[in-house]
């Protein structure tokens, strides 16, 4: 809720106390004070029983009512009466016997995170309660509130209380009090002068003054004197009392007052005073003053300032006096410290106001009922609009005013009504102004909430980005320039310098022959500075692509091994002209990863290079890959000078080189890290450097699995892999399995086959009594070693929520019909159908389809990952869509017939009938088994593939 907000709650709350007829209504507006503005969850009134140690529930709100009847223990008793301020605590935490004692008898399975006790004294004892519970950690403006509306009801039943009295002695009446509501609508300083009137005129006091307590300076600061307005004769004599040498002596007791913790002292004149007060009391007798009343100012349950009255001469305060201005007094408090919060509120508004005036972003606020509650002098500049043209109107209305300011209004419009449809939704969105100066907007547009998440409208902050846009193209011009005006050149340059230097180490002879030893330092020394700015012209084009999204990946299954050969091959020449030999240790088995080859290749020759350029002659620097969870990892380690740790984080940003002496010496852009980075990143790796000074480095970086693996080399067992935790089936399993059976087997924890992959894909994965078995089979799922994996179950029943592409085995089983069900899988696994078509409606029908029919399924959307995939994976069948862009089905098969690893793969169309009707001859023409219109039946559809599956492979054994 809102400062203001609050404060006029709080006020309201309190008017509505003060006009209550009966306890009843007083404690009710308490409640909904307590929920509204204190945002509590759960709150309970209790009346302690004056005899015993009972305490009765009177009235309460929240989830669940609260016991209605609690008992304290009798040795907690004293200090629950004598409970003066707000009990405060978090359960969980080390608590009082008295909060641990309401606690437990309130709470007893789910405490709230937070609890006050509002305490409520008549007579100097607690007679009730008000426990107030939060679901949150609170802060202490929470207490604050709470005891403000404590204050307010403890007044109003005061009021109550004394409502039957028609003798007001001395000149004090109830309708004071109800008057006093009228300060808060005061600044502080006409508040405390308003208030000290009152308090004079109503009390029967000749004069008085307020003090008000310094959080800073931790002093009493007097704020006003006054004198009653019948008493102008004594005025100049009242007012001594507050300065000078009386004047120190009063505050002496407004002090003591506060060190006191009392609410109330009454200093009357005494014949042989203490030495510190004697000037006051000959004051007292010289003008027949009885003395100086000075009550304290409660805010929030805390001390913040002193009121002194004097009565008039020869008169004194009656004791009914005292408690009656005490309870003024308690109101003059809250009063204060709502114009605080009026005065705090005013500030904060006005801070707001500013920054949101001074920033250099336009700002429109748009409320739930879509008005415009908010604009700032920036967007009017842009829009050429005044103020009063938008604050206040519709949103129809200010989609007018876009009409004739933007140059595509209907776009902005459609981005818009989807925006303010949502309360949860960003975005943002570029536009160009064309009135009353044409630029670009860039929009962004956020939800705007309080703290209590509710929504409060939408907001767009509109930023002027034309001279950026300027930059960005002449940016790109530059890029563009590069690229044609220095590349070609350099390009030819290269070309000439190496034909007529030749290469010696491959036989190749140059152009001149007996060329003189200095001509030839000369063209080397040309062709590696050639060399060198062509890379450094390369790597300004790719990251300026990266930067602007131009990069495009072409993803495929790709082997380790194969990236470390041509990274290898590529840089073998410059390892031997810095006589570097570049070592290679692949780990066994390794996954299929699913990159762009060329630029992991680039990748992995960015950090080769650097290794090799930093290391010393006669060096050697290793590349390693081996497996990491779900990734692949590559390692360059490198023995050379290392790196501080404070230089590591600079590695890779753009133009960051450590030593410029060795860089300008080696040559380098200080851009081969920031690409790598950005490639590695783009897809869906990371990359970071282990080093220490003069230990060397170790670059790494981890690319993503491929969706699928290729096949198990023909010499290796069948892999088993069994996730359980120490179960006497698995035992018996491992002892008998592996012996008769001539698999390798693989035992790991359900956890554990999450992070520690296997080197090489498993032929079956068998899970016994897993727990969470939905969660686990869905993270196993989604990892591409598993993706084709047959996978067996083992439990006490069935759920229907397995997946159908899964076999359940129930408890009891033994092992031999385990192991004859794993055998099943390994020799016959459920056929394999590679699903081909661009519509992903398509395939995630097809897919549920096939599975449901105890196939395996997997999903491709386009011809050319379908012809990369089936080589390695080799589908029992291909459900092949004839309609796609790039590759099409006719491609397909004709590139699957042509390729041997994949010839007598069963292929059946699928496809709707708008080729014509050439198109059933032609697919088959180029090898289809089948060919499906669609839409097509499921029996239809099961039966086709079915039987292409079983005439292969009858046709194969």
């Amino acid at each position: 809720m809102h400062i203001s907000d609050r404060a006029i709650l709080l006020a309201t709350l309190c008017r509505q106390m003060y006009r209550a007829t009966a306890r009843e209504e007083v404690w009710q507006v308490l409640l909904e004070g307590v929920f509204s503005v204190a945002a509590a969850d759960v709150a309970v009134l209790y009346q302690l029983d004056p005899d015993g140690n009972q305490l009765y529930r009177l009235l309460s709100r929240g989830v669940s009512p609260p016991p209605a009847q609690i008992t304290i223990p009798h040795y907690l008793l004293h200090d629950l009466r004598l409970l003066r301020r707000p009990l405060q605590f978090a359960p969980g935490q080390q608590l009082a016997p008295l909060a641990s004692a309401l606690i437990e008898a309130i709470w007893v399975d789910y405490p709230p995170t937070s609890v006050v006790v509002l305490p409520f004294c008549e007579q100097g004892l607690v007679q009730s309660l008000c426990v107030c519970g939060w679901s949150i950690p609170i802060t202490e403006e929470h207490v604050g509130i709470l005891q403000f509306l404590a204050d307010d009801a403890m007044y109003a039943h005061a009021k109550l209380a004394h409502a039957g009295h028609t003798n007001y002695g001395n000149g004090l009446s109830p309708e004071a009090m109800i008057d006093l509501t009228l300060l808060y609508t005061h600044t502080l300083d006409q508040l405390l002068e308003a208030a000290l009137e009152q308090l004079i005129i109503s009390g029967g006091a000749a004069a008085g003054a307020i003090y008000l307590y310094d959080d800073v300076t931790h002093e009493l600061h007097l704020q006003d004197v006054k004198t009653h307005p019948n008493a102008a004769a004594l005025a100049t004599i009242l007012r001594q009392l507050w300065q000078a040498d009386l004047g120190r002596q009063c505050r002496y007791l407004a002090d003591s007052l506060l060190r006191s913790d009392h609410e109330v002292a009454y200093q009357v004149s005494d014949p042989s005073p203490p030495q510190e007060l004697a000037a006051l009391h000959t004051f007292f007798r010289t003008y027949a003053i009885h003395g100086v009343l000075s009550i304290a100012i409660l805010v929030g349950g805390w001390q913040a300032g002193v009121v002194q009255l004097v009565p008039w001469p020869g008169r004194g305060f009656s004791e009914r006096q005292w408690q009656w201005l005490r309870l003024l007094v308690r109101q003059v408090g809250v009063a204060i410290e709502h114009s605080r919060l009026f005065e705090h509120l005013r500030t904060e508004l006005d801070r707001a106001q500013a920054v949101v005036e001074t920033t250099n972003d336009g700002i429109i606020m748009i409320s739930p009922q879509r008005q415009i509650v908010m604009v700032n002098r920036r967007v009017c500049y842009f829009l050429g609009l005044a103020e009063h043209d938008l604050k206040g109107r519709s949103y129809d209305d200010l989609l007018l005013l876009f009409g004739r300011v933007f140059a595509n209004p209907a776009r902005l419009t459609f981005w818009l009504s989807q925006l303010l449809g949502s309360e949860t939704d960003r975005a943002h969105e570029e536009f160009q102004v064309v009135w009353p100066k044409p630029r670009r907007l860039l929009c962004f547009s956020a939800p705007v909430v309080d703290r209590r998440e509710q929504y409060l409208g939408r907001i767009l902050i509109f930023r002027d980005v034309t001279r950026e846009r300027e930059i960005e193209q002449m940016k790109n011009e530059f890029v563009s320039t590069v690229s044609h005006e220095l590349r070609t050149p350099l390009m030819n340059a290269q070309g000439s310098l190496q034909l007529l230097l030749g290469d010696a180490e491959r036989g190749k002879p140059g152009l001149v022959p007996n060329m003189p030893a200095k001509a030839r330092e000369l063209l080397q020394i040309a062709l590696n500075n050639t060399n060198r700015l062509l890379r450094l012209v390369n790597d300004m084009l790719d990251i300026a692509k990266i930067e602007r999204g131009q990069l495009q990946l072409q993803r495929k299954p790709v082997a380790p091994e194969e990236i470390c050969q041509s990274a290898v091959d590529n840089l073998s020449s410059v390892a031997r002209q810095h006589d570097i030999i570049i070592d290679v240790a692949i780990a066994p088995n390794l996954p299929l990863i699913d990159v762009d080859r060329d630029r992991i290749v680039q990748v992995v020759v960015n950090l080769l290079s650097n290794a090799i350029k930093f290391s010393a002659s006669g060096q050697r620097v290793l590349l390693s890959v081996s497996p990491d969870q779900a990734m692949v990892r590559f390692s360059v380690r490198d023995w050379g000078p290392g790196i501080a740790r404070s230089d590591q984080e600079k590695l890779f940003k753009k133009f960051q080189q450590l030593d410029q002496s060795i860089s300008r010496q080696k040559g380098g852009s200080g851009l081969g890290l920031a690409i790598s980075r950005e490639l590695v990143e783009l897809h869906g790796g990371r990359i970071w450097v282990e080093s220490e000074v003069g230990q060397g480095s170790t670059f790494h970086f981890t690319v993503p699995l491929a969706k699928v693996q290729r096949l198990p080399i023909s010499d290796q067992p069948p892999l088993v892999l069994v996730g359980a935790d120490r179960h006497p089936l698995v035992t018996a399993l491992q002892a008998e399995g592996t012996a008769t059976s001539g698999w390798e087997m693989i035992v790991r924890s359900p956890a554990e086959l999450l992070t520690m992959l296997p080197e090489r894909q498993p032929a079956v994965v068998v899970l016994v009594h897993p727990e969470n078995v939905d969660e686990l089979l869905l993270r196993l799922r989604a990892i591409p070693l598993y993706q084709m994996t047959p996978m067996i179950v083992v439990g006490d029943e069935a759920t229907g929520r397995l997946p159908k592409d899964m076999l359940f085995l129930a408890e009891p089983i033994s092992t031999e019909q385990l192991i004859a069900a794993v055998h099943e899988q390994i020799i016959s696994p459920k056929p394999l159908i590679m699903v081909v078509d661009d519509d992903q409606n398509v395939r995630l029908t097809l897919t549920k389809i096939l599975q449901r029919n105890n196939f395996r399924v997997l999903s491709v959307s386009g011809g050319e990952e379908a012809l990369s995939l089936a080589v390695h994976i080799r589908p029992h069948a291909i459900l092949l869509d004839l309609r796609m862009p790039e590759v099409d089905g006719f491609e397909v098969l004709r590139r699957l017939r042509a390729n041997p690893d994949t010839t007598t793969i069963p292929v059946v169309v699928l496809t709707a009938n708008d080729l014509g009707p050439d198109a059933p001859t032609h697919a088959s023409a180029l090898g289809a088994n089948g060919f499906l219109e669609k839409p097509v039946s499921a029996d239809r559809l099961i039966a086709a593939l079915t039987s292409v599956i079983t005439r292969n492979e009858e046709h194969y054994e």
